[in-house]
């Protein structure tokens, strides 16, 4: 008893120990792993990867420690932003325990298994692959010889699965895209032995293969189960018991795969066991429907192949492959459907001996088959496809598509109808085309269409009302094609010079086309985008189309179409006369009239092919001249706005935005420009589109009257915060209609508004524009200049106040303003008006000041005004009591003061434009030369006495101070000339004493530019260097 208690006890202990490593050994080791994950990621990766959470457990895969990651995402960079690599709910893997708690840095993995992974691998048509994310050896080896906690990891599966995955293939270099959904994937063998066997399941729900855009399997139910004999040490994959299965198609495959270096060694052989047509025909695309066991299929086939040679793509050498293919007395009935597909025949033979595929042969001698009591026949055979293509190829006979839909099953073909009829022959090579050796030439014969109609859900009906093309020696003659697609009709005809080059990818197929149409409605055939990125990588490969075929055109195009409907504009007589070339069109002409604008023009348009089917960059270069273009038919007025904007002389419009995937220079010349309610004529200038801007460059008009110079940029790249950087050069325009034209200059200078005459100016001008195209003034930063040119200023608030505040009748009425030139800058809709003088009516000033986009204003003017109209106003009398009691006071000083001439008034205008206010002190009382003379005597013998007491600070900053003074002498003589005004010597003594403690101090420029009127030299001179230098092309910071 003792025994079997003693045995319980210890049973019972190594369970809690065991329980408790369970629970405790993953929280001890979790960071460290956690560390080691991201390290290894990191080390061996160009993407972004990431991951949800990471968890460890001892309890799930015992005695493995199991660690996942839960929806974990590898995303690519670069030129692959945006686009996902994979993604999935769950990776997990299965690590040796012993090699976590030994911690040597070498961890190993004995199983991993994917949930619901997506793989997404993109090649584009240069080649290059988002799947290449691996770092380069160097940069890996360099990295780890630097580490010193971990050394990696060490793969010793025991199994390996993927649950519910998706797989996606989109290879643009070579055109080919496959889709496998639903992919169920399970294999299991021990790697850590040098040779063993790998025993494997898939199922995949759904396979699709296209190639040229031609589909040949569609959501194909697809296994396979198969036995690999795998030699690690020899990198050899060796086939044995195996079966593949396609819907009902049943192949076998023998044979084995080796990788040496870069190279792949293929030595394979396949074969078909079963000989029922019924297994081969379940292959088409859209045969294999539910219930396909009770499709009636008859008739025999033979399948057989096989793949021998060496594999490397770098070198471009490529394994030989033969197929055979047999069909015979076949017949085909749809229990649902009313006709059956009766004798069918056909054999094909494909034979590539090397990696020249020139020497590439392919043979069809024989397909037939009967439709109703129609029957149909053809055969093919291709030689030398690269160097110079030899075909022999005939048709005859007849396809009603009324019957075959009545046979064959269409899904989501509502309508189909037509008589398609062949009877043609031909037997000839592409070189004797080329030399036009037309006595070697067999081609004869016609293909032709009748009736044609087809309608499925998501698409206009299309109908062909006929389709004629007639085979030549010389050519191809399409000579009568009359269609009608959806609300779009066309009529065309031309002719194919050279049709054998469509069988080699080396080679261009030439020829002429002429296009006409009364109407094409393109928004029928324009999708809406989808909004998800990888959802839009999958429809976006799935749904689109090859351009490598219209990518080997050359042909000649003469075109017109009297209506094009594109979103909500159209184009009327519309004409084209130009070359299409490898994804290259060059207009010799084209014109069009888009509502009330007409364009003309010449030009070239590069990579449109690219830019139509796989988002490439659009380029080209091209000039438009027009009598006439209506911007304002572009911009589209906002409907929940339109009727409040009746009063506005704007209105409201859109954002239009600049495409980020276009390149192009665009020469313009036009008569006439309408742009919200501005007219310019004689418009000239350069403009370039790209990454989402568009930059004008040295473009010239006539409009308000006068000459405009225009350059600058227009940014979209930010769609929420548009941005423009304009530089104007405005010569002798119109007052009262630019104000009336430029709502944004209204709100700059709301003075405009009261001034009749001419203007010049020179604008640097930079801000944000809102959704309505209009800017957002609080963002406009500014600086240039504005000049006046026989203008009158009348009805401005602010001058009537100060005319009324001073009873200076000639303020109030209408001023003359000849040839004012202000300098100003604007930063964050704040004006700034640097110092300008003007004389009104016999008033000299100096103004300068500020105002807000609220009409807020700060300004500052001295004023030199006449005595005699002071004398004519209350204030005037005060004055004149002011400087007798000046003069009085200045006698005692023993200064000469005699009456003066004019009256130095300082005058602060503040409030708004609309309700001023007014402020303003008399700055001096005369005018007179004598009485400055004899003030400055006065001053200088002042400064003299305190200069003694002060002889040490004078030594120190004596050259400043001896220019300071001599220059500002006049500012001294201002202060006591206010002293002896008002007759106060206090006032004289602190004005004194100041310029004594200016002296002391290095502030004493500030002090006297407050007194004087400060130097605008350097100012102005920045500003003019800003007009001159300013350069629309400049890179902005992102955050401009």
């Amino acid at each position: 008893m003792k025994i079997v208690k003693r045995i319980l006890i210890g049973i019972f202990v190594l369970i809690v120990l065991i329980v408790g490593a369970a629970i405790l050994l993953p929280i001890i080791f979790k960071d460290d792993l956690i560390a080691l994950t991201k390290q290894e990621i990191n080390k061996n990766v160009r993407a972004k990867v990431d991951f949800e959470t990471l968890d460890l457990s001892l309890l799930r895969s015992f005695p493995d420690l199991n660690l996942s990651l839960q929806n974990f995402t590898v995303d690519g960079i670069d030129q692959f932003e945006g686009i996902p690599l994979a993604n999935g709910k769950e990776l997990s893997f299965g690590l040796d325990l012993m090699s976590v708690i030994k911690g040597s840095g070498t961890i190993g993995i004995n199983s991993i298994h994917l949930e619901e992974p997506n793989v997404n691998i993109l090649v584009l048509a240069d080649g290059s692959a988002n799947y290449d994310i691996a770092v380069p050896t160097d940069e890996r080896i360099e990295e780890t010889a630097s580490e010193t906690d971990y050394s990696g990891m060490v793969i010793q599966l025991d199994e390996y699965s993927i649950t519910k995955g998706t797989f996606i293939y989109d290879d643009r270099s070579a055109d080919t895209y496959v889709l496998a959904d639903n992919i169920n994937h399970s294999g299991s063998g021990n790697f850590t032995l040098d040779e063993f066997d790998l025993d494997t399941e898939t199922d995949i729900a759904g396979l699709t293969v296209s190639q040229a855009g031609i589909p040949y399997l569609k959501a194909a139910h697809t296994t396979l189960d198969a036995i690999f004999n795998i030699k690690q040490t020899e990198s050899l994959y060796t086939l044995k018991d195996n079966a593949l299965k396609v819907n009902d198609l049943l192949l076998n495959a023998d044979g084995s795969i080796q990788m040496k270096d870069d190279d792949i060694l293929l030595d394979l052989t396949f074969n078909s066991p079963q000989n029922n047509f019924k297994d081969l025909f379940s292959l088409i695309p859209n045969a294999y429907i539910a219930g396909y066991e009770d499709v009636q299929v008859d008739g025999a086939f033979v399948l057989n192949g096989e793949v021998k040679g060496t594999f490397n793509s770098e070198r471009e050498e490529y394994p030989s492959f033969k197929i055979l293919l047999d069909v015979a007395n076949g017949r085909v009935k749809y229990p649902d459907l009313p006709m059956s597909i009766d004798d069918i025949f056909a054999k094909a033979e494909i034979e590539s001996p090397s990696s020249d595929f020139d020497q590439l042969k392919v043979d069809v001698p024989r397909f037939s088959l009967q439709l109703g009591d129609n029957p149909f026949r053809g055969n093919f055979s291709l030689r030398n496809p690269i160097s110079d293509p030899a075909v022999k190829a005939g048709a005859e006979g007849t396809i009603d598509l009324a019957d075959l839909i009545k046979a064959y099953p269409m899904e989501g073909i509502d309508v189909l109808a037509g008589v398609i009829k062949a009877d043609m022959s031909l037997d000839t090579r592409y070189s004797y085309m080329e030399k036009e050796q037309y006595d070697r030439i067999n081609m004869s014969g016609d293909l032709s269409m009748r009736d044609f109609r087809y309608e499925t859900e998501g698409l206009p009906p299309t109908s062909i009302k006929s389709a004629v093309a007639k085979f030549t020696p010389q050519k191809v003659v399409i000579s009568e094609l009359d269609a009608q697609l959806g609300k779009s009709d066309f009529r065309a005809s031309g002719n194919i010079n050279n049709i054998l080059a469509y069988f080699s990818p080396d080679k261009t197929m030439s020829g002429d086309v002429i296009l006409r149409s009364n109407t094409f409605d393109a928004n029928e055939w324009i999708s809406e985008e989808e909004t998800d990125a990888t959802t839009n990588a999958v429809n976006e490969a799935e749904t689109s189309e090859s351009y490598e075929v219209f990518d080997r055109f050359d042909f000649n195009i003469d075109a017109q179409v009297g209506s094009i409907l594109y979103d909500e504009y159209e184009l009327t007589n519309t004409k084209a006369v130009g070359r299409m070339m490898p994804n290259r069109l060059e207009a010799q002409s084209f014109s069009t009239i888009i509502e009330d604008s007409d364009m003309a023009g010449t030009g070239t348009i590069t990579n449109m092919f690219d830019y139509v089917f796989n988002e490439g960059i659009l380029g080209g270069e091209i000039t438009v001249k027009s009598k006439l273009f209506n911007l304002n038919s572009f911009m589209s007025e906002d409907e929940s706005t339109a009727a409040a904007s009746t009063a506005d002389e704007t209105g409201s419009y859109e954002l239009m935005l600049i495409p980020k995937n276009i390149k192009m220079t665009i020469l313009t010349e036009v008569d006439r420009v309408l742009y919200t309610n501005l007219t310019l004529n004689n418009v000239v200038g350069k403009l370039y589109l790209g990454d989402g801007n568009a930059v004008l460059e040295d473009a010239t008009a006539r409009g308000l009257g006068g000459d405009i110079g225009l350059s600058g940029s227009y940014n979209t790249e930010d769609e929420a915060h548009p941005t423009f950087a304009l530089k104007y050069n405005l010569n002798k325009l119109n007052f009262t209609e630019t104000f009336k034209t430029f709502n944004s200059y209204a709100a700059l200078a709301p003075i405009g508004k009261f001034i009749t005459g001419d203007l010049s100016s020179s604008l640097i001008l930079e801000g944000e524009l809102g959704q309505d195209m209009m800017p957002k003034l609080e963002t406009i930063n500014a600086q240039g200049f504005l000049e006046t040119i026989n203008s009158f200023l009348a009805d401005f608030k602010p001058f009537k106040a100060v005319g009324n505040a001073l009873n200076i009748q000639e303020l109030t009425d209408k001023i003359q303003l000849d040839d004012i030139k202000t300098w100003f800058t604007i930063e964050n809709g704040v004006v700034a008006v640097k110092p300008f003088d003007v004389n009104i009516k016999g008033i000299a000033m100096t103004i300068s000041g500020s105002h807000g986009l609220n009409q807020s204003m700060d300004y500052r003017i001295q004023a030199k005004i006449p005595r005699e109209m002071l004398e004519r106003s209350g204030i005037g009398q005060a004055a004149g009591n002011a400087l007798d009691k000046l003069t009085s006071e200045a006698n005692k000083l023993g200064l000469n003061i005699a009456k003066s001439e004019f009256v130095n008034v300082g005058i602060n205008l503040g409030g708004t434009m609309t309700d001023p206010s007014v402020k303003y002190q008399l700055l001096e009382g005369d005018g007179s030369q004598s009485l400055s003379d004899a003030a400055k005597a006065t001053v200088q013998q002042e400064i003299d006495e305190q200069k003694e007491k002060l002889e040490q600070q004078i030594q120190e900053k004596k050259d400043a101070a001896e220019a300071m003074v001599q220059s500002k002498v006049d500012a001294a003589v201002d202060s006591v000339k206010i002293a002896a005004e008002k007759g106060l010597n206090k006032a004289k003594d602190q004005a004194i004493g100041t310029i004594k403690d200016q002296v002391k101090d290095t502030t004493a420029q500030k002090f006297l530019d407050d007194l004087l009127k400060k130097d605008t030299t350097k100012t102005t001179d920045q500003i003019k260097d800003q007009l001159e230098k300013f350069n629309p092309f400049k890179k902005k910071k992102k955050n401009n």
